[in-house]
């Protein structure tokens, strides 16, 4: 910040402040006083809706509506929990990826999951193999999902952010309203994840 600087005119001297203007000085300092701390409450009572605006801002474009979760790096490298085939509509190809707290927590069986957990579902449409006619496997790809766990972050919602992306972006707002009321109503005994470890 640029703060102005006071200048003394070159040949001339600086004159004496006159009694009169010294009377006067405390009550102006004391304004002036209270001019700065009026100044510091708007600032502080304005400080909290910044911080939120900040916060949002922060979580950019990359990351899912409501939630702020991003796709993690490296996870294309973490172990599989298990893969699915999802019927028509969807007509998908599953598989569920999870991170080392994730897989510890499968392989000890422990629910709830613990805060850091992170899973990401990879799915494709499945077709039917060229070289193999009875065999499914991966055609086009559709969506990454993720799940993280934050049992403060995310406490209204069971402990965990949702996120939904479709060639790399996030899904539309309306696509994650839906995630955490499906989980809840049909696997709220399994904190909230369909996915059990195959064997």
């Amino acid at each position: 910040m640029n703060h102005p600087h006071t200048h003394q005119p070159r040949g001339t001297r600086a004159t004496k402040a006159s009694p009169r203007f010294l009377q006067g000085a405390p009550a102006r300092l004391a304004s002036f006083g209270l001019l700065a701390l009026a100044g510091a409450l708007a600032a502080f009572a304005v400080a909290p809706i910044a911080a939120k605006e900040t916060r949002s801002a922060a979580a950019g474009p990359d990351a899912s509506p409501i939630y702020g979760v991003t796709i993690p790096k490296g996870y294309r490298q973490w172990q599989l929990i298990a893969p699915a085939i999802e019927a028509e509509p969807l007509n998908e190809l599953r598989a569920v990826l999870g991170n080392a707290k994730a897989i510890k927590a499968y392989d000890q069986g422990t629910l709830p999951f613990p805060d850091g957990t992170v899973l990401v579902k990879l799915a494709w449409r499945h077709v039917q193999s060229p070289e193999f006619a009875p065999a499914s496997v991966p055609g086009a790809a559709t969506t990454v999902q993720v799940m993280v766990k934050d049992s403060k972050k995310y406490a209204a919602t069971g402990g965990w952010g949702f996120g939904r992306f479709i060639d790399g972006k996030p899904a539309d707002l309306a696509q994650h309203q839906t995630c955490f009321a499906c989980h809840q109503s049909l696997v709220k005994n399994h904190d909230y994840v369909f996915t059990r470890l195959a064997p």
